[in-house]
């Protein structure tokens, strides 16, 4: 009698079990140390590193350009990537104030006053003090190289030098303001 039960005690003890929830967060009161490694991983993925940002930011401070790729092709619209662009700058200005480049290829003077007035604009709205910046049309900011070497550069194009192994890319540090 006690084995007729007893298999009917397994399937109900076994039902019982499965209808335990342990999947969801806001249920799951125990967390193992893998649990709590893959939030922390998953965590440091999506947050960035100080580090990077510092990096970017003074890249940003020596450049303090936009260009046409920050803009919505053919209009005065900023694009996604020139609104967070804007937003990193905004911050960097209102700090330490500067010259805002925008370096372009377009010779519509009127889209090209209202991109500069568009820049402004979002500039002024993230709450940037505008006293101190200035907009303009203009080469990029950054290291450069001679007329000389970018002529020669340009000539030679992207082929290899015959008998070399290769080249330094365009504006290595040991290539500026060599002749």
């Amino acid at each position: 009698m006690l084995g007729k039960y007893a298999s009917l005690i397994v399937g109900a003890s076994l039902a019982l079990a499965n209808t335990a929830c342990d999947t969801c967060h806001t249920c799951k009161k125990f967390q193992t140390s893998t649990d709590l490694t893959v939030e922390q991983i998953d965590r440091s993925m999506k947050e960035p590193r100080e580090h990077l940002t510092n990096m970017a930011d003074n890249a940003m401070l020596h450049d303090m350009s936009v260009a046409d790729i920050h803009f919505v092709p053919h209009s005065a619209e900023l694009s996604g990537t020139g609104a967070a662009r804007l937003n990193r700058m905004a911050t960097l200005l209102d700090a330490y104030g500067g010259t805002v480049r925008y370096e372009t290829f377009i010779t519509d003077e009127a889209l090209v006053k209202q991109r500069l007035d568009n820049v402004r604009e979002y500039l002024a709205l993230t709450g940037c003090e505008m006293d101190r910046v200035s907009i303009k049309t203009m080469m990029s900011g950054g290291r450069g190289m001679t007329a000389t070497k970018a002529i020669r550069v340009d000539a030679k194009g992207t082929a290899k030098d015959a008998g070399k192994g290769g080249s330094a890319p365009v504006g290595a540090p040991g290539m500026v303001g060599q002749p």
